[in-house]
């Protein structure tokens, strides 16, 4: 299935889903909705990742899940039977323990894509990025049909990673040492829309953490 809409059940316009209590606690201005779908709740994250990728030709940016490369547990590996797959990541030290394993080729460097894709894939990586608005025109430039982005979830993670012991005045989180931020929803969304011309096709809780927007653009670039 390389159509979301294959996955998902139809939308309801966001003007008739019940009014949260939050909307009469804060000026408008403020109140911004979001369509986020359960479609995918429960469902394993390869057969999610494997479903949207099938029969397709995918770059999978991140592709090493550097520091903790580790073959058995690589989503790279296990997505290699399911579509014709190239890999990009910026720490191509671990592409020696890849190769042997993988059909396809694999980049760290941008100016060595000049393939196109059908479907680029950006599975928890945003949220590692220094440059987001720079790191989406780049994905934008790669001028494929369809981009799939995963981010943590501030408010699917917020019960079981985030704690304040008041008597310490200390805050626990549990995160990865390289985040740079938490996405929600919105903030999702929103630096989609700022930093490239895609259109949202939808937006889904995913892998019990997650977020997973799939984006499309109408002509390729």
């Amino acid at each position: 299935m390389s159509n979301v809409a294959e996955l998902a059940s139809e939308p309801r316009p966001v003007s008739d889903l019940p009014v949260s209590p939050l909307e009469y606690a804060h000026q408008k201005y403020f109140v911004q909705k979001v369509k986020v779908g359960e479609d995918f709740v429960g469902l394993p994250r390869l057969d999610v990742f494997a479903a949207l990728c099938a029969d397709r030709r995918v770059l999978h940016v991140g592709c090493v899940d550097w520091p903790i490369t580790d073959l058995k547990r690589s989503l790279h590996l296990q997505l290699d039977a399911h579509c014709t797959l190239d890999g990009f990541d910026i720490h191509g030290e671990a592409f020696d323990q890849m190769r042997p394993h993988v059909k396809g080729r694999l980049f760290s460097d941008w100016a060595d894509v000049t393939e196109r894709y059908d479907t680029v894939l950006v599975p928890e990586v945003l949220e590692h990025v220094p440059d987001v608005q720079g790191f989406l025109q780049q994905l934008d430039a790669l001028g494929a049909e369809q981009y799939i982005i995963t981010v943590p979830d501030a408010y699917s993670c917020f019960r079981r990673h985030f704690d304040y012991n008041s008597g310490a005045q200390t805050f626990v989180e549990v995160v990865h040492p390289d985040h740079n931020c938490w996405y929600t929803p919105f903030t999702l969304s929103n630096v989609i829309r700022k930093y490239t011309p895609w259109q949202i096709d939808g937006m889904f809780f995913f892998n019990g953490m997650s977020l997973l927007v799939v984006a499309s653009r109408s002509q390729p670039a």
